[in-house]
């Protein structure tokens, strides 16, 4: 009850700002969804892999020499005992569960943004970008293919919203309806690219942004095998 009296007047202090500044009158151009600077910043942070149901996946998440985010561990292609499991080889780590209070739900509204920005280092595996909103079932998650450009070079990364793709327990729905934007509940990163190996990403804040030509969200993209999670980002131009 003492945590959710804190938040309460916390959420009440930085809202009253906001009116007093007239922020609700206008886009503001970034939401910082997530940023991590010390090692306290990883208790907003879980973790996960398949060793959670019997597998031998390993996954961990401590701070670089910066401060940051590093996510790193081993990926084993070795299947469960449990005969239920016909694969096996991932690992995942996100935001916890928002947490409410009197004033707000804890959730962010990527509606107001065109794109999701992230500061990252990774190796050259592949890992996607997942969000959760608050209308999915828990397996459905909207993800995009993490695009590294620089592997071993921290870059920053820009995924406009409206080309994450919904799926279901890593499986594209045909239906993809839209994401409910506007309640928005966690934002993490997962590998599950069915290569035996060791894996490192390292990320410093994730982040909900506009640009001096795009404010809000967009029509929502369909989904077409040839074109989502290839998105040539250096050809976005304003009207994107």
């Amino acid at each position: 009850m003492l945590n959710y009296l804190e938040r309460s007047v916390r959420s009440f202090k930085e809202t009253a700002i906001k009116v007093y500044n007239a922020d609700y009158m206008y886009r503001q151009f970034k939401y910082v969804v997530s940023s991590v600077n010390s090692k306290e910043d990883l208790n907003n942070w879980v973790k996960g892999s398949d060793r959670d149901i019997g597998g031998f996946s390993d996954a961990w998440l401590d701070v670089n020499s910066a401060g940051h985010a590093r996510f790193h561990g081993y990926i084993s292609q070795k299947l469960p005992e449990d005969t239920r499991f016909k694969r096996s080889g991932y690992a995942m780590v996100r935001t916890k569960d928002p947490k409410s209070d009197l004033v707000s739900s804890g959730m962010w509204d990527s509606s107001l943004y065109r794109y999701l920005a992230i500061r990252v280092k990774a190796d050259r595996r592949k890992y996607f970008v997942n969000l959760k909103s608050d209308a999915l079932v828990p397996t459905d998650i909207y993800q995009h293919l993490l695009p590294i450009r620089t592997p071993g070079r921290w870059e920053t990364v820009i995924i406009p919203f409206n080309m994450f793709t919904l799926t279901s327990n890593s499986v594209i729905v045909a239906s993809q309806p839209t994401m409910y934007s506007q309640k928005m509940q966690t934002v993490g990163f997962s590998i599950s690219d069915r290569r035996e190996g060791p894996f490192n990403l390292e990320f410093a804040w994730i982040m909900a942004i506009n640009t001096d030509y795009t404010f809000g969200e967009v029509i929502r993209l369909s989904y077409y095998p040839e074109i989502t999670w290839k998105t040539d980002f250096n050809k976005m131009t304003k009207l994107h």
